[in-house]
């Protein structure tokens, strides 16, 4: 009878069993609402104090936003409600931890006002309420921790002006009235040490500065090197400082300068890509861990002091991980560990007894779901340069299917490997996804960087070679490619487009510039004297023959020959591409008889950044790219578009039908 019994109740758990597996089944391959995959993150921008007794994010349920204080093993202290989405993505702690320093614009403006939110009265205080000018936290430190340095162009909207700020009373008073440069470097005590400028040839000149005025050269930078290489910091006593150099090499180093004798000792350094961040001692500020990143992003050990503990954290999963913070005796550090189809997970890392306490993870919802793996590929381009990519294929992939290149942005910058929500939409969506680092792309030394020199037409073949890739590894269908991307992307976009018509079914413009004389007259002041850098990819716009060059690269100039599909969205207030950029090439292709739609969001700027934009976006997106080149998409709710401010232009017909 015993028997009978065990049998039975052995029967009733496997078919539990059965039922759980195939609800996990189903949830794995359902499609993936984008309430929860473009949602931002249950917690974001994690961070420890500097005494390492309290770590802080910003959390989002629901329709509240704020900021969390927690104690060392993540239990809520206090909480902080911020009304709006943009009032905070990012923030720094101050060093008497009695502030969070915040960055806010107005509607994607781009002039930072830098607010400090009390963490004991939740009393918020801007201490930058200058209208039209732009404020940034430029040092702060452990000996003066009431006092922080900005630098901001309330005088002059071209340069910035250095101040220190008391972060209690509020008071300003300039340290240092700048006219000519570009980039500051402070020691310990908050002393201006050096400042860089932009030179006619397009190098950086850096100079001591000496009681509060210009004084002699300390080193030229070549405009070839300027990419990858610059000043790191100084040491906490402020006899050593840190450079990050490629003089005389292609990926660059880390060195050690004595400031005393002018002697410099090579700390670092890695023949396959550039070092992008480094962690450093809380107390000496001696380099310790540098990251690197070709394939996927790697941490190597400087100091020996620290290799067990790299060893360690290296040994604990196969994941990327990085430092986030460090306490101020060094004994705790924040770490986090990342891949591409997991939210990031956070941990408090104890180095006296090398032990992990987890925390929680970013995005507990979404992790859920089946996200798609991403795979670096390297892809020769036909002048044989090879072009780092990364491929991510569709949710139940068969081969010569639909592909999506997805362009960044820059052209100085990179994609990363990594969980990319959009690129995880897209693929849920029935589209296989290939992130191209095109030259010009930074990370992988500067001969890659400079590439783009006067050879901005290669972009647009990296890309085709690329997707011609994907199509020779019967990956894509060579009819079934689009290409969307924002900001060069955005351009990139266009001019794959224009200048190759039949090589992509239709294209997703995202705050892209059609017109580069346009875009260059355009630019905020504060650009205008770094433009020596585009001047060199492109073209003059102050000679004939640059005025030309810049025309010829426009896909304005091509217009006509756009012949497939396109959906154009703007940010109103975008500072860095004018939205005139958008109105030219929706007004030249308003007469041809093609699809294209012009979507403009008056609360933002480039990009987006509030939430039920970000979700309107890609609701728009998703249809138009279902209409244009095949995949699923999920139809918008009723009620979904509601908080979005999204106005439809141009071609509405061509996107949502339903929504508000």
């Amino acid at each position: 009878m015993l028997k009978k019994i065990c049998l039975a109740l052995l029967f009733v758990a496997f078919q539990l069993l059965s039922v759980n597996a195939e609800e996990a089944s189903s949830k794995k391959n359902e499609i993936i609402p984008r309430s929860i995959l473009l949602a931002y993150p249950e917690k974001s921008a994690v961070k420890m104090n500097r005494t390492g007794d309290k770590l802080s994010y910003i959390f989002r349920n629901s329709s509240n936003v704020g900021l969390r204080i927690t104690d060392i093993s993540g239990k809520v202290i206090k909480e902080f409600e911020i009304k709006a989405a943009r009032d905070m993505y990012d923030y720094v702690w101050s060093y008497n931890d009695n502030y969070i320093l915040i960055p806010q614009d107005t509607e994607g403006d781009e002039n930072n006002h830098i607010i400090a939110l009390n963490i004991k009265t939740g009393e918020k205080k801007d201490l930058t309420p200058f209208k039209g000018a732009k404020s940034s936290v430029a040092a702060m430190s452990k000996k003066y921790p009431d006092n922080l340095v900005i630098i901001c162009n309330k005088r002059n909207a071209q340069w910035f002006d250095v101040y220190k700020v008391n972060t209690k009373d509020g008071a300003l008073t300039l340290m240092f009235e700048n006219n000519e440069f570009s980039d500051f470097t402070f020691d310990n005590d908050l002393n201006l040490r050096l400042a860089t400028k932009t030179l006619s040839d397009g190098s950086f000149g850096i100079y001591k500065i000496v009681d509060g005025k210009k004084g002699k050269s300390f080193k030229k930078i070549e405009f070839e090197d300027t990419y990858n290489s610059g000043i790191s910091h100084f040491s906490d006593d402020g006899k050593t400082l840190y450079i990050l150099s490629a003089e005389k090499r292609d990926t660059n180093a880390l060195y050690a300068y004595d400031w005393a004798t002018g002697q410099s000792k090579l700390l670092f350094e890695n023949s396959q890509a550039d070092i992008e961040a480094i962690s450093r001692h809380p107390k000496t500020f001696a380099p310790q861990i540098a990251f690197v990143e070709y394939l996927k992003n790697e941490a190597y050990a400087v100091d020996k002091n620290v290799q067990a503990d790299v060893d360690f954290l290296k040994s604990y999963n196969a994941d990327e991980f990085s430092v986030l913070g460090r306490n101020c005796d060094d004994t705790v550090w924040l770490v986090a560990y990342s891949n591409s189809v997991k939210s990031p997970r956070y941990y408090v890392y104890n180095r006296t007894n090398r032990s992990l306490k987890f925390l929680f993870s970013a995005r507990p919802d979404l992790d859920k779901y089946q996200l798609q793996p991403m795979e670096p590929v390297v892809i020769t381009a036909r002048d044989g340069l090879k072009l780092v990519c990364y491929l991510t294929k569709a949710k139940n992939f068969k081969p010569n299917g639909k592909l999506v290149m997805h362009i960044h942005g820059g052209p100085w910058a990179r994609n990363h490997h990594g969980l990319f929500a959009e690129v995880q939409l897209l693929a849920n969506r029935g589209y296989s996804v290939l992130q191209v680092n095109y030259r010009g792309s930074l990370g992988f030394g500067k001969s890659f960087i400079n590439a783009i020199n006067k050879n901005l037409p290669k972009v647009r073949t990296d890309i085709i070679d690329a997707a011609n890739w994907a199509i020779e590894h019967n990956i894509a269908d060579k009819n079934k490619i689009a290409i969307m991307g924002g900001s060069f992307g955005g351009y990139s976009t266009l001019a794959g487009l224009a200048y190759t018509p039949q090589m992509f079914c239709c294209g997703v413009d995202v705050v892209g510039p059609s017109n580069w004389a346009t875009l260059f007259k355009n630019v905020p002041e504060y650009w205008k004297p770094l433009m020596i850098g585009w001047y060199k990819v492109g073209g003059d716009p102050s000679t004939e023959e640059g005025r030309k060059e810049l025309w010829e690269l426009s896909p304005l100039s091509r217009a006509n020959d756009i012949a497939k599909p396109l959906v154009v969205f703007q940010g109103q207030n975008d500072p860095r591409v004018n939205m005139s950029e958008s109105e030219q090439i929706v007004s030249a292709l308003s007469n041809k008889k093609i699809p294209v739609a012009y979507v403009v969001y008056p609360d933002e700027g480039h990009g987006f950044v509030r939430e039920p934009n970000r979700i309107s976006y890609i609701a728009i997106t998703e249809q138009f790219l279902a209409k244009f080149l095949g995949g699923w998409y999920e139809p918008v709710g009723k009620d979904e578009l509601k908080g979005s401010s999204y106005q439809i232009k141009k071609g509405e017909k061509f996107l949502i039908s339903n929504g508000r």
